[in-house]
């Protein structure tokens, strides 16, 4: 029955790409014979090669008359490869970039708003993958997967100290009580680690907002950063946050450079989907730790910080209505979520890039081949009613001149030390961040 759900899922998404989208805007799509040319990284990552050859296989089988052409570029490389392309004129159709806002400067991405505003499709984004995503005014990308925060829930701890596991549908209150609860630093033992507040906060208390309060027009340094920076020095102050020196490190672990979180001494660790596999493997074998893995806790915001991938289609391509929909079935797409998820599982792999789109289809999807260690974030997906804010850092107008600023500084460091009061430096900061947008977006105009 979940089989044939699937394939009727795809039968109706498929025929949204077809001719009769025109009632809702959209151009039709060539009958004639054409190639398109589509560059993505990760293909060293197991299972990434066979993933990309389904969903190539896939598009192909919907639009025979689209050949895709797949260009290898390396991914150490990948910035002077497209400049390379570019000098040559053969930037492929689509591509990946890790900055959308380099890509918009160099006058590779075409303007993608009015397919956003067009496709019925794109309504199953998540609204801030495409409100969070402009510049100036204007989409030039579109968010390819998903790389949630996930909080690594070491239970051997839970246990250890006698405290119960919360409940999926837990807050940052909660969070943070259990830290207390569960922090014991004179046994070298920590209830968090990895304090990212300064880039999730934003999203969580206000919704829509990625790291320094952008929302897609303008950088926000509100009482959420303040919140967020006091935070973070109050909790690694306290050794409520692991802030192990390296002196601790060798007389503890035995090794000045090691990680306490894959150690075994963080009750609660923030990390992403990624790092899943070794701390079932490596991790669990070295310590005898149990993992279990949840969802942030939620804001009143109900948003979700998540690192995004990007794509873009060049400016130059010559099919920029069939590029779209190849991005769209590669990557961003509900069609394509559920592709790469059953390849994954066919090959033995867990599912490490998650979809873009809020279809439930999708997500129940992955309720229902999941393990019980992952089933109740998938689960809290589903039922919690989150928004998921894509990482803005490689979208930004003006990014660059913001956190050199803020860095060069040593911001999050003055305040950690007591030496800077985050409400003082607040205004500073964001009409630092503001005038590099302006900055950006006037070298784009010119």
């Amino acid at each position: 029955m979940k089989k044939l759900l699937s394939m009727l899922l795809i039968l109706a998404l498929a025929m949204s790409a077809m001719p009769f989208a025109l009632a809702e805007g959209l151009e039709p799509l060539t009958t004639d014979e054409i190639t398109l040319r589509y560059a993505c990284w990760g293909q060293a990552e197991a299972g990434e090669p066979e993933v990309l050859q389904a969903l190539i296989a896939q598009f192909e089988e919907a639009h025979p008359n689209i050949h895709v052409e797949f260009v290898p570029i390396d991914q150490g490389t990948w910035d002077a490869g497209l400049t390379n392309l570019a000098s040559q004129g053969q930037l492929p159709d689509v591509f990946w970039v890790f900055s959308v806002s380099a890509a918009v400067s160099n006058e590779w991405a075409l303007d993608l708003t009015e397919f956003y505003e067009k496709d019925p499709d794109a309504q199953e984004l998540y609204p801030t993958m495409v409100s969070s995503s402009k510049i100036g005014g204007k989409n030039y990308s579109y968010p390819a997967v998903l790389f949630p925060h996930m909080v690594f829930m070491n239970k051997t701890l839970f246990d250890k100290y006698n405290v119960d596991l919360p409940s999926t549908d837990w807050t940052w209150d909660d969070y943070f009580d259990l830290a207390e609860e569960l922090s014991h630093p004179e046994e070298f033992y920590f209830g968090v680690s990895n304090p990212l507040y300064v880039d999730l906060f934003p999203a969580a208390i206000n919704g829509n907002q990625g790291k320094f309060g952008w929302d897609g027009e303008a950088y926000h340094f509100d009482d959420a950063w303040v919140e967020a920076v006091e935070t973070r020095a109050e909790v690694i102050n306290n050794k409520i946050c692991e802030w192990m020196s390296a002196e601790d490190k060798e007389a503890v672990l035995g090794d000045p450079g090691a990680w306490p979180p894959g150690k075994g001494r963080t009750a609660m660790h923030i990390d992403w989907p990624w790092t899943m596999a070794m701390f079932n493997t490596t991790v669990k074998e070295e310590t005898g730790c149990e993992f279990v893995y949840y969802p942030l806790p939620m804001g009143e915001g109900k948003g979700e910080l998540a690192i995004v991938d990007n794509g873009i289609i060049a400016a130059s391509t010559e099919h920029p209505r069939e590029a779209w929909e190849l991005a769209k079935w590669m990557s961003w797409g509900p069609m394509a979520a559920l592709k790469r998820q059953e390849t994954y599982r066919s090959l033995g792999y867990p599912v490490s890039r998650m979809p873009v789109v809020s279809t439930p289809e999708v997500w129940q999807d992955l309720v229902d081949n999941a393990d019980d260690t992952i089933k109740g974030f998938y689960e809290a997906v589903l039922t919690r009613g989150v928004n998921f804010v894509p990482s803005n850092w490689p979208v930004c107008p003006g990014w660059g001149e913001i956190e050199a600023y803020y860095n060069s500084n040593d911001i999050d460091g003055k305040i950690l030390r007591g030496e800077l009061s985050a409400a003082d430096v607040a205004a500073e900061l964001e009409e630092v961040a503001n005038r590099g947008r302006d900055n950006y977006l006037a070298s784009i105009a010119e």
